[in-house]
């Protein structure tokens, strides 16, 4: 697959579209990691190699993570994306990760080991002080876990899936 510097970030390298069922490519060159993204310039999900060491800050911020529905549910674009860069980033904190894909709808966000119940408890405790729907746990809201963990299925995968709709 053919790659180009990324006009806005030379830094990055945007090759061609990307189907998001498949996981991103571990062999990439030295200091970068890929990802899947769609940024709101792209027509559809693409690959993209980024230095590792980017922050998830800078990755949600340009992929515009969770203001594709924004206005349909009278959130502020700014607030969404303060909301998710914070959240995530404390989720990061108690237990590190990557982002594998990013959209404006969606977000994958992979555990670099396995969970333990007192760290998914801790993760729980991230999001029960912002709005659910807001941070991107529609997905798992939606499944009902209704006396059970809600990220018991973040504990079983070991990924984070965040949606907007």
């Amino acid at each position: 697959m053919p790659m180009q510097p990324h006009p806005q970030r030379p830094e990055w390298m945007i090759g061609d579209e990307a189907d998001l069922r498949d996981p991103p490519p571990v062999d990439t060159p030295e200091g970068t990691r890929g990802l899947y993204g769609q940024s709101p310039d792209d027509w559809s999900p693409r690959l993209y190699l980024v230095p590792a060491e980017t922050p998830i800050e800078e990755i949600i911020e340009f992929f515009e993570v969770g203001t594709s529905c924004s206005i349909r549910h009278g959130w502020a674009e700014r607030d969404t994306l303060d909301l998710v860069t914070s959240t995530l980033s404390r989720v990061n904190d108690i237990t590190p990760g990557s982002i594998e894909m990013a959209t404006p709808s969606e977000l994958r966000f992979r555990f670099w080991r396995r969970l333990r119940v007192d760290e998914i408890e801790e993760i729980e405790s991230v999001y029960r002080k912002v709005d659910e729907y807001q941070a991107g746990l529609e997905r798992y809201i939606s499944n009902g876990l209704s006396g059970a963990s809600l990220l018991h299925d973040v504990g079983e995968t070991g990924v984070l899936n965040l949606l907007w709709r």
